[in-house]
C-alpha cells in the first residue's frame, strides 16, 4: 500500500543533510528505542536481526531521511503502514502554508441539507488550530440557523488525516457528548470524546443543534485516510448515521508524535482505533452504502436521497 499523502509530500521537502556513521547509530537507537517501547507492531520484528544489519551496512546511512526511511521499511514488512519518519524544519514549513488555507468548506444544498467538507489539517500551531475548530464549529451553527436543516452531509472523501482533534471538536455538534471512539493498544483501551480533545483547543461559543435527532451521511473515499478515518469512526454507530462511498485507504491506527535529537522525528502507529460499539478496524473501513467511484457526484446524490427520506 503507498504511503499516505502527507508522507510523501513530507518525503519530497526533506533537505538531504549528509551525517556521520556515529550520528546515523545515534539515531538508530533512538527510534529503535521508540518502536520497542510504542509500536503496536513491535512483537513483530526481530530487532537483533534489524541492528545487525544496520550495523553491517552503518556507512551507507549517509543522511537522517535514509536511517528513518530504513526503519520505515522495516516496519512494513510488520504490516505497518502508518508510521513515518520526518523533520522538524518540514512540520513547521507545512504548517506555516496551512495557515493560509484550511480548505474546508461549507454551504446549504437544495432541500435543506447542511453540507460540510472536512480537509486534511496538519498545523502544530495553537493559534491555527483553534481557529480551524472554530470555523467547523461555527459552519454548523451558521447553516442550523439559517435553514430549517433537513438532513446533514459530511464529506470526508479528501480528508487525508493529520491531526483529528480540531476536526473531532468542530464537528462535536454533530457526533454528539460521550465516548466517541477508542483507542486500543497492549495496555488496554481508552475512550475520546469529541468535546474534550488534548491539547489547548476549545471553542469560544459552543453550539448545540436544533435537532440533534437529524440525519447524517458521512462521505467516504479510498483518498479518506488516518485522521480523515478517526473522524469517520465517530459517526459509526449512530443511530442517525449512514455512510456512502469507497472502502476507505487503510490507515486505521492512533499515531504518536516523538521528537528525536537534531530536529528528526518518528511518528509511531502506537493503538488501534476502536468505534463506539468497541469494534476494531485493522484496516479500510467500509461504507454501508458502496458507491463504485466516489468522486461521482451520484455519492451526493445519494446521500441527499437517502437524507431527504
Amino acid at each position: 500500500m503507498k504511503l499516505f499523502t502527507i508522507l510523501l509530500f513530507f518525503a519530497s521537502q526533506l533537505t538531504a543533510q549528509t551525517i556521520s556513521v556515529k550520528q546515523a547509530k545515534k539515531l538508530s537507537e533512538e527510534i529503535t528505542s521508540c518502536i520497542k517501547k510504542n509500536s503496536i507492531y513491535a512483537d513483530s520484528l526481530n530487532f537483533k536481526s534489524i541492528a545487525q544489519d544496520f550495523e553491517q551496512y552503518a556507512d551507507t546511512f549517509d543522511t537522517y531521511q535514509k536511517v528513518g526511511y530504513y526503519y520505515m521499511k522495516q516496519l512494513r514488512k510488520a504490516g505497518d503502514n502508518h508510521s513515518f519518519y520526518l523533520n522538524q524544519n518540514t512540520v513547521d514549513n507545512f504548517s506555516k502554508k496551512q495557515k493560509d488555507s484550511f480548505g474546508f468548506n461549507f454551504r446549504l444544498l437544495d432541500g435543506g441539507i447542511g453540507y460540510l467538507s472536512i480537509p486534511g489539517f496538519y498545523s502544530n500551531d495553537n493559534n491555527v488550530v483553534n481557529d480551524f475548530a472554530n470555523q467547523v464549529h461555527n459552519a454548523i451553527r451558521e447553516l442550523d440557523n439559517r435553514e430549517n436543516i433537513k438532513g446533514w452531509v459530511v464529506d470526508l472523501r479528501y480528508n487525508n488525516g493529520g491531526n483529528m482533534w480540531p476536526m473531532l471538536l468542530g464537528l462535536h455538534p454533530l457526533i454528539g457528548d460521550g465516548i466517541a471512539g477508542y483507542f486500543a493498544d497492549n495496555k488496554g483501551t481508552t475512550g475520546w470524546k469529541t468535546n474534550s480533545p488534548s491539547g489547548a483547543i476549545s471553542i469560544k461559543d459552543p453550539y448545540e443543534l436544533k435537532k440533534p435527532e437529524t440525519k447524517i451521511a458521512v462521505l467516504y473515499s479510498k483518498k479518506t485516510i488516518s485522521s480523515g478515518e478517526a473522524t469517520a469512526v465517530c459517526f459509526i454507530g449512530k443511530p442517525n448515521s449512514k455512510s456512502f462511498g469507497e472502502a476507505t485507504g487503510g490507515f486505521t491506527t492512533g499515531n504518536k508524535v516523538f521528537p528525536l535529537s537534531e530536529g528528526n522525528i518518528f511518528v509511531v502507529a502506537s493503538s488501534y482505533i476502536l468505534d463506539r460499539n468497541k469494534k476494531k478496524y485493522t484496516g479500510s473501513i467500509i461504507p454501508d452504502v458502496p458507491v463504485e467511484n466516489a468522486n461521482d457526484a451520484n455519492v451526493l446524490e445519494q446521500a441527499t436521497a437517502w437524507l431527504k427520506q
